[in-house]
């Protein structure tokens, strides 16, 4: 046939498709790729190289790896071996305008002795060795028509019946991109036009930005989750220039991820609202760019164009469209490029230009440079909330900072229910909540109640979701007036709360209720302190000096390792081992005596050190609400020496988001005749699976006889997700090396094998820290290290108290720098 027909079919004046000429392989290395097309109907045209080209037929269903299944494959013309390459648009109106996908790419291997002959007979018997498709195949022609063939597979090991396995659907992006055909449909680089899609206006904005990004920074992939920089409150704006003043808007804090077609809206607290504001999504279609990740705020306005939470919230129940408008303030990513390092005037100054056309859903959060006094007071005059102050050289912050302050027309926060009076006269529901915030030792706090400001939409809405959460005992740490008529509930719902001050007493002046929060962790939750401004641009103060009482008690006698050493110990790696056990809850293996006696504490006393702080949280068991320990500081690790706590054990989630952890402990417990070389080879074979389902994982010494291999997650899944997962996991690597692995925790069953623990991810479970000291012989540490540091020559006490602060002075770099970093989900469809 050769390349006669395909030339004929197209314009090539008007096209850059290749032309293509016929090219022979001397070395016999047949091609094979089948291209997903969605053209005016979607097929898959099956291509092999014969004779310098690309035979090719359409088929319309696919492949099928069932025998039994014939699928009709339609003889279309040759195309040139360049074609098998392509992956992109051809446009509406040229031959074959639509999608182009590369679904599968490969070599074929002829069985036919002469494939030509074969071909031109009519059947083709053929091995295919390809990313998707293997074993043999065969493509024979229906009695005596010329175009009309069948695709068959043949049976062997890699058949399976379509009923179980359609491996187009199992299978469905691109071979080479992992891209969807709608995401593919997103690429404008690979459309098959000489003008392409973009209207000029599109690609000047892209030449603008284009010479906005700096040469020096590096292309980055996207970020699957980045958590939001969150804001510290002030008495006061901050002076000077360098702060960018804008205002602080009414709404919902959302982090839009646009990749292609697909684009998700997430919370504050990582709640996937993307189905909650349609015309939003449909404004972000209509950005001039691919990938981007936006910071911003949603908000709807009333009559007077003034936002309105209480509306907002209300306008969120329904499936009705309301015209949600998304501030947006910051850009955290464009295209290849993650720009959170860069200050935060030019990735505003990108921003703009990004949505210099963009729908009107979509508004560019402007801001005043200096003046910042003059911009509260006329913020105040107009009935906003505030003003948002921010450094304009400051680089983006996944937490809280004081490069972003607040400042307030009018106080407001969220406060935690504990309950509700009932109603009296024609009030229905209830007739006011009791209100309150917890302390640092987890207690909660009565602050006063809240009566007014309620619809009667929003009472029987906050009364429905009181009923589900009733209790007999009183949730606040107080007995006060109203407490004899209260209806108790858990302390779990929280109210966002409007009003004129703080009395002397703690209770709140003329508070008005504006809605119910679903984005926030009730144990989060705290009277917000204004922090003086003045102290905004000096150094962050160290923390005080804790004081220990009998600093020369000898902790570990053989090693004569005093609680001093150990205070010494601490107070040199403080900057490695916080980010690890700060804001999570602990469990600690006290021995105040020796390491030889000990015993664990999880919840927070009366007796606890000041600088330790309690979170509540409740037992999924019982409903109960228990204090657990946290700590937030160095005052607060350094506090742990005095009640000799020898080890440090954190969950694996943060007291903001206590149900979804962040992190995976895969721990491996050798039987005591298995060998540490076999420990090391069992690590790097879970790292090895691990990357199969695209997850970076680290390794640490544990002080111990094993080692832990860690999965940093972004908090996305509940508990019960993520230890079903590390469960499937832990249970392949037992199927496929039983003599190896053990999922069993019985001691008899390891004997040979290494125990491969999954229930450390369990809620309510701990694993030892990073940098923790360990209660045994020698003071042991559990050690971050590279994977190319992990050998047969580490032992258990290879890191000590006394060799790991030398070790962290010598290293080039934190073997673990880029854990928290590192933003990546579980593929729970592949398990």
């Amino acid at each position: 046939m050769g390349l006669d027909i395909y030339h004929r079919k197209r314009d090539f004046k008007k096209t850059p498709e290749p032309k293509g000429r016929i090219r022979q392989d001397k070395n016999k290395n047949y091609r094979f790729v089948i291209q997903k097309h969605a053209a005016s109907r979607l097929h898959y045209d099956f291509r092999l190289e014969l004779d310098g080209v690309l035979k090719s037929w359409a088929v319309p269903k696919g492949p099928c790896l069932d025998p039994n299944a014939k699928r009709l494959a339609v003889h279309v013309e040759d195309h040139p071996l360049e074609y098998g390459s392509f992956e992109g648009v051809i446009p509406k109106g040229e031959y074959g305008g639509g999608t182009v996908m590369l679904w599968d790419e490969g070599k074929w291997e002829p069985l036919d002795e002469d494939p030509r002959k074969a071909y031109e007979k009519g059947h083709l018997r053929f091995e295919l060795h390809a990313k998707k498709l293997h074993g043999r195949w065969d493509l024979f022609r229906f009695k005596n028509e010329d175009n009309s063939w069948f695709l068959v597979k043949y049976e062997d090991e890699f058949a399976r019946p379509l009923d179980d396995y359609d491996i187009t659907l199992k299978k469905p992006n691109s071979v080479v991109t992992d891209k969807s055909l709608d995401e593919i449909a997103e690429n404008y680089d690979n459309i098959w036009t000489k003008e392409g899609l973009e209207s000029s206006e599109k690609k000047k904005i892209k030449e603008e930005i284009d010479g906005l990004i700096p040469a020096e920074l590096k292309a980055s992939p996207f970020p699957e989750r980045i958590s939001p920089q969150l804001t510290t409150l002030v008495d006061k704006p901050p002076q000077g220039s360098q702060w960018l003043h804008e205002i602080k808007f009414d709404g919902y804090r959302i982090i839009a991820f646009k990749d292609g077609k697909s684009i998700r809206l997430i919370s504050r607290n990582n709640i996937d609202w993307t189905r909650k504001f349609k015309n939003v999504i449909k404004a972000l279609q209509h950005l001039p760019a691919t990938r981007v990740i936006v910071d911003g705020e949603v908000v709807l306005l009333n009559d007077k164009q003034k936002t309105d939470f209480q509306r907002l919230q209300n306008a969120m129940k329904g499936d009705k469209d309301y015209p949600f408008y998304y501030y947006i303030f910051d850009l955290l990513y464009y295209e290849k490029f993650n720009l959170k390092s860069l200050p935060l005037l030019q990735r505003k100054e990108i921003l703009e230009k990004l949505l210099l056309n963009a729908p009107s859903a979509l508004q560019y959060s402007d801001h005043i440079a200096g003046h910042g006094e003059n911009v509260l007071n006329k913020s105040c005059e107009l009935g906003l909330e505030g003003i948002i102050s921010k450094d304009s050289q400051s680089t983006y912050q996944e937490r809280r900072s004081k490069s972003w302050v607040k400042i307030k027309c009018i106080k407001r926060q969220e406060f935690v229910i504990g309950g509700y009076l009932k109603p009296q006269r024609s009030r229905q529901y209830f007739r006011s909540l009791l209100l309150g915030v917890f302390n640092d030792e987890g207690e909660l706090i009565y602050t006063g109640n809240v009566g007014t400001g309620f619809t009667e939409s929003s009472l029987k809405e906050v009364y429905t979701e009181l009923q589900k959460n009733l209790k007999d005992e009183n949730p606040f740490n107080s007995i006060f007036p109203d407490a004899k008529n209260a209806i108790w509930v858990n302390p779990v719902l929280i109210a966002e709360v409007e009003f004129s001050q703080w009395t002397s007493e703690g209770k709140l002046r003329h508070p008005s209720f504006k809605g119910l929060r679903k984005d926030k962790e009730a144990g989060a939750i705290k009277r917000e302190e204004e922090v003086a401004i003045k102290t905004i641009n000096k150094k962050t103060p160290q923390s005080r000096k804790i004081t220990i009482s009998s600093p020369e008690k000898i902790l570990y006698n053989q090693d004569n390792i005093t609680k001093q050493d150990l205070y010494d110990y601490y107070d040199k790696i403080s900057e490695f081992i916080l980010p690890f056990v700060r804001n999570r809850p602990l469990t600690l293996v006290r021995c105040p005596e020796s390491y030889k006696e000990c015993f664990y504490q999880k919840h927070y006393y009366k007796s606890t050190p000041k600088a330790l702080c309690a979170i509540p949280i409740k037992n999924k068991s019982d409903d109960e609400v228990e204090q657990y320990i946290y700590l937030k500081d160095k005052e607060g690790l350094l506090s742990l020496v005095q009640i000799g706590a020898l080890e440090i054990h954190p969950w694996g989630s943060r007291i903001d988001n206590v149900e979804s952890p962040d992190m995976i402990t895969i721990d491996l417990d050798p039987g005591t005749d298995v060998s540490w070389k076999e420990v090391v080879k069992a690590a790097f074979e879970i790292k090895k699976h691990l990357e199969a389902f695209k997850l970076t994982c680290f390794v640490k010494t544990t002080g111990g006889k094993g080692l832990h291999v860690v999965v940093p997650i972004f908090p996305e899944y509940n508990w019960e997700e993520v230890k079903n997962f590390t469960h499937v996991f832990v249970e392949f690597l037992e199927r496929i090396n039983p003599n190896a692995y053990v999922t069993n925790m019985a001691k008899a069953k390891r004997k040979g094998k290494i125990f491969v623990d999954y229930l450390r991810n369990q809620r309510g479970a701990t694993a030892i820290s990073a940098y923790s000291t360990r209660a045994r012989l020698h003071a042991p540490v559990a050690t971050p290290i590279h994977w190319d540091e992990l050998t047969n020559d580490i032992k258990d006490t290879f890191y000590t108290i006394h060799t790991l602060p030398q070790r962290l002075k010598k290293l080039k770099d934190d073997p673990w720098k880029e854990f928290w970093n590192i933003k990546q989900s579980l593929r729970l469809d592949e398990l």
